[in-house]
C-alpha cells in the first residue's frame, strides 16, 4: 500500500510543480505584455513630441535637426502627389474646408456645402499651332554600315522598315 501512496505523493507534486511553472509562464507573459503596452505609450510619447518640434520650429530648427525635417518635407510632398494622383484617377476632389472627397466635377461639396475651387479649362487646340509632321519614306539607298574583313564577301542591303511598326 505504501508504494501506491508514494505514487499518488508523486503525481500530486509533479501536478503541482507544473501548475506553479504554468502560473509563472502565464505571469511572465502578462509582465511581458504590459512592458509593450509601456513601451508603446513611450514611442507615441515620442512622436508626438516630434510633431510638435516640426510644427514649432520648422524654420527656424537647429542644424542637427535640419536634415531630418528636410527629409520630412519631402516625404511630404511626395505623400501629396501621390494622395492628388490617387484623387485624378478615383475623378474626385477634396473639399478645402472640411476635407471631404466630393465629384471632381461638382459645384459644391456634398458633405459642408462648401463652393468647390473652380477648376481652369484647358484651352482648346489651335489648328495654326498644331504642326503636321509627314511619316517618314524608306530610302532607296543601302544603309552606310562598317564591315569587318570577314563579312566584306556579303553584300549588305539597306534595312527596310519593319511592316509591323507601320501605323
Amino acid at each position: 500500500m505504501s508504494f501506491l501512496n508514494n505514487l499518488g505523493q508523486k503525481i500530486s507534486d509533479v501536478s503541482q510543480t507544473t501548475i506553479k511553472k504554468t502560473k509563472d509562464l502565464a505571469d511572465t507573459a502578462k509582465l511581458n505584455l504590459n512592458i509593450s503596452e509601456e513601451e508603446r505609450k513611450i514611442d507615441t510619447a515620442y512622436e508626438q513630441i516630434g510633431k510638435w518640434y516640426v510644427e514649432k520650429h520648422r524654420e527656424d530648427a537647429e542644424e542637427d535637426v535640419k536634415t531630418w525635417l528636410d527629409a520630412i518635407a519631402v516625404s511630404e510632398a511626395r505623400i501629396k502627389e501621390c494622395r492628388e494622383s490617387i484623387h485624378q484617377m478615383k475623378g474626385v476632389a477634396i473639399c478645402p474646408s472640411c476635407g471631404a472627397s466630393v465629384d471632381a466635377d461638382a459645384a459644391f461639396c456634398s458633405a459642408c456645402g462648401q463652393k468647390m475651387p473652380e477648376k481652369p479649362k484647358p484651352e482648346p487646340v489651335k489648328e495654326e499651332d498644331v504642326e503636321v509632321i509627314p511619316p517618314e519614306q524608306p530610302s532607296e539607298e543601302p544603309a552606310s554600315e562598317t564591315v569587318s574583313e570577314n563579312a566584306s564577301e556579303t553584300p549588305t542591303k539597306a534595312s527596310a522598315p519593319d511592316a509591323s511598326t507601320e501605323a
